[in-house]
């Protein structure tokens, strides 16, 4: 058996580590990116960006200044996950077709007669509704509990 997991872009991998990071402080302080940045080994002007896009997006905001940092707009379980990656991400996760080296497209001319790939569809599908329809909270306590069961 493999060990392959879904793979994210890195932008939502960090994403999700900062939001996450911020939903465990919410309500208590306020979070400096460079905190962030330090305990995760990740880029400062790269968590920057990420947290540019949350702002806009209405996920977060930030208090500047000395004391300042970043924090929740709203409580972790009125955020979904589909919130937090559709910022990142216009693709689905997983995809059963090759690139088609014309169009740089995943199109597959056997779409509508294919029974693998639209079981494959139909099985992304129901992931990405889970996945997108978990709160924040949600998948905070999910990966705790599943590691606990193990």
């Amino acid at each position: 058996m493999s060990n392959d997991m879904i793979k994210f872009s890195r932008r939502e991998d960090y994403g999700i580590i900062l939001i996450n990071k911020l939903a465990q402080e919410y309500g208590k302080r306020l979070i400096p990116l460079s905190e962030i940045a330090q305990e995760y080994s990740i880029s400062l002007l790269f968590l920057r960006n990420l947290a540019q896009e949350m702002r806009r997006a209405g996920l977060i905001k930030a208090v500047e200044g000395k004391t300042g940092g970043y924090y929740l707009t709203k409580e972790p379980q009125k955020i979904k996950m589909g919130e937090i990656l559709s910022i990142f991400s216009r693709n689905q996760l997983l995809e059963c077709c090759p690139v088609n080296q014309e169009s740089h497209t995943r199109s597959c001319p056997k779409k509508d007669s294919c029974v693998t790939g639209n079981i494959w569809r139909q099985l992304n599908k129901e992931f990405l509704d889970k996945i997108y329809n978990l709160s924040l909270i949600d998948f905070m306590t999910y990966k705790l509990s599943k590691t606990n069961r193990s």
